[in-house]
């Protein structure tokens, strides 16, 4: 008789876990660890259910014991030391939508610790100052920072026990100075970004243009090129005369963001365009994969953490026909509405 070994249940509870089958996941990963595999990687698979369950509570008990069982950290990160009435250091060392996302702390921050200083990606050094709550902002490689406790940026939600019912400042904490781009000037009907490429780093949150071209067809609005990288220029080769390219978003992630604050919706991947739209306030769609990200959780066309979003998830993995299919069909009820509000 074949005995599964622990190795085989964690096994497949990560392949359960990438299913989203969440509760056999959560039930395999303590077997695994009952059987002797490694403590840690149960607990972070483990985290990642409850997180997409939005169960927070169940995976910061889960943060607790695998820091109770870790090594002093060679870089002196967060140890679970008060960060009451110290200098802290914030370091931003993942993706640019982390930083945006999680910048949202500033006001908790400054209220408990003794000074808090935002060391972002050079990227968001421009517009790090724009979110509420910032005080002071650098980036890697300048002046050295005097600091009591340093913290990396997606341990906050962490540090301060979030809950999911208590999010704190989940719309609008991002306030750009007043300012129109000429490209807005002219022009007639909704004005909607478009990102259709998250980067080569997670190609599984990308889709090929020509998959969202039926959306681009339209011709009561106008549609905005927010897609950065080389794969942006594949936008310029369509023959639509509703397509609208605009060089601002070339120049950074400020401009990016000004042009965002003054779109009426954003139709994106998972990727920074998402989490700015957020941020401001901005109407976005995010068509995500099947397997997406614990931050939007599961069965949820809501983002607690950004009111402004509504959310399109691919029913089987890669399956982004039926996303798009969903998209065209809210985007004619949505022009609809719209229009009639402009009439009135």
């Amino acid at each position: 008789m074949n005995l599964a070994t622990a190795t085989d249940f964690l096994l497949q509870a990560e392949a359960l876990l990438d299913a989203r089958e969440l509760q056999p996941a959560l039930e395999l990963f303590y077997r695994a660890e009952v059987l002797g595999e490694d403590e840690d990687r149960c607990a972070a698979g483990r985290w990642v259910a409850h997180m997409l369950a939005g169960d927070f509570g169940s995976a910061w008990k889960e943060s607790d014991a695998i820091r109770s069982r870790g090594k002093p950290d060679p870089h002196r990160y967060w140890q679970g030391e008060s960060i009451a009435r110290k200098r802290v250091v914030v370091r931003c060392l993942h993706g640019l939508g982390d930083t945006v996302q999680f910048i949202r702390y500033a006001d908790l921050l400054e209220m408990s610790a003794a000074s808090v200083v935002w060391e972002v990606q050079p990227g968001l050094v421009e517009l790090a100052s724009c979110f509420a709550g910032v005080r002071k902002v650098t980036t890697w490689g300048l002046e050295r920072t005097q600091w009591d406790v340093q913290v990396e940026v997606m341990e906050l939600p962490y540090i301060f026990q979030t809950d999911l019912a208590e999010l704190p400042i989940a719309s609008n904490y991002l306030q750009l100075p007043a300012e129109t781009d000429p490209a807005f000037a002219s022009g007639d009907g909704p004005r909607i970004g478009v990102v259709w490429s998250a980067g080569e780093w997670n190609l599984s949150r990308s889709m090929p243009l020509h998959l969202i071209l039926p959306l681009l067809a339209r011709w009561d609005c106008e549609f905005w090129n927010l897609q950065g990288g080389p794969v942006r220029k594949a936008w310029t080769e369509l023959e639509c005369p509703r397509l609208r390219d605009i060089p601002a978003c070339d120049a950074g992630v400020f401009s990016m963001a000004r042009v965002i604050s003054q779109l009426d919706l954003v139709i994106t991947v998972d990727t920074l365009a998402a989490h700015l739209a957020g941020a401001l306030g901005v109407p976005a769609w995010i068509m995500l994969g099947h397997s997406a990200d614990w931050r939007w959780m599961i069965d949820r066309t809501d983002s607690p953490w950004y009111p402004s979003v509504r959310l399109f998830r691919q029913p089987s993995p890669g399956d982004w026909i039926s996303v798009v299919a969903s998209v065209e069909e809210s985007l004619n009820e949505w022009v609809a509405r719209a229009q009639r509000r402009w009439a009135a």
